[in-house]
């Protein structure tokens, strides 16, 4: 599998929290991303890529003889999920004139992305669907990330096929679609979310609502994001979250966390107004999520000074 340059598997899989849910596995000491992946045959295979002499290597199993098409289709859905097919020149070109005009002292508030630049951050880590990250974004919204790991992690269990490793892959839409609200309820502890997931699952199911060209439609970001405010449980930052893991960068899908992680990052004693981030961001045009993003998560990736206490 060929990958861009520069490229970091670690960065690509780590640059959000989507590799900690199920039923992504990352080793990171091993640098494996595997997970069940469901072909278009109806069979669940058990995908991964490590890295390798000029790129990614593959390797898929199956149960069963796997065709060298089938093979094919899971291997481009974990190119799509690593985000391979963005293209993230011009954001380099962008982030790499304005880090000139921040060294210079023209632009003392812009980020410090020159981590981000030298290692290729950029790229989000996404599932093979559109529908997985709608699901999953709903599953983050007002709630700790232990109750978004324990909501995902039951979906799957409960709902998903099984590889041949025995670990269950993402449910489909017709899965979801089949359970009553009562079931996100009780089964899934899904709270307020349980009619939103039972809600975008059937209209997934039913063919009234294709996530899926939204990977590639021209439509500009504006329209996509009404769009999906439309959806059932979809507000600002659910629906800028999933333009983002769209390679629609050009909202912030600010939240309580990256709100206060920017404010200790920049030594803010309180936490400034959306405007203010805004302000922050502007520079970076079409940009602006990605380049907030990358500053949010420096420390992540052991780049930086440490955030204040």
């Amino acid at each position: 599998m060929v990958t861009p340059e520069p490229f970091d598997l670690d960065l690509t899989v780590r640059s959000h929290g989507w590799y900690d849910l199920a039923p992504w596995r990352w080793d990171g000491e091993r640098q494996v991303l595997a997970r069940p992946v469901r072909l278009s045959t109806g069979r669940v295979v058990d995908a991964e890529v490590v890295p390798a002499p000029g790129g990614l290597a593959f390797r898929a199993a199956a149960r069963g003889r796997l065709s060298a098409a089938e093979a094919r289709e899971a291997e481009a859905a974990l190119a799509r999920s690593l985000a391979l097919d963005e293209d993230l020149a011009p954001f380099r070109t962008r982030a790499a004139a304005l880090e000139r005009e921040r060294t210079s002292g023209r632009r003392p508030e812009l980020p410090d992305l020159r981590w981000a630049l030298g290692r290729g951050a950029g790229r989000l880590l996404r599932s093979p669907t559109v529908f997985e990250d709608a699901v999953k974004t709903l599953c983050t919204t007002n709630c700790s990330w232990a109750l978004t790991r324990l909501m995902v992690s039951r979906l799957c269990e409960k709902m998903g096929e099984s590889g041949p490793r025995g670990d269950p892959g993402f449910p489909t839409p017709k899965a979801m679609a089949g359970r009553p609200e009562r079931f996100y309820r009780e089964e899934i502890r899904a709270g307020y979310r349980a009619p939103y997931l039972r809600a975008l699952a059937r209209q997934v199911a039913e063919g009234e609502l294709d996530l899926e060209a939204l990977r590639t439609t021209t439509e500009p970001p504006e329209a996509i994001s009404k769009r999906l405010r439309a959806l059932a449980g979809f507000g600002p930052y659910a629906a800028e979250h999933l333009l983002r893991l769209l390679g629609r960068h050009g909202h912030l899908a600010l939240d309580s966390w990256t709100r206060a992680t920017l404010a200790r990052r920049r030594g803010k004693k309180r936490v400034p107004s959306d405007r203010t981030f805004l302000r922050w961001y502007a520079p970076y045009g079409e940009w602006a999520g990605l380049a907030m993003w990358l500053e949010a998560t420096t420390a992540w990736h052991g780049e930086g000074p440490p955030e204040p206490p």
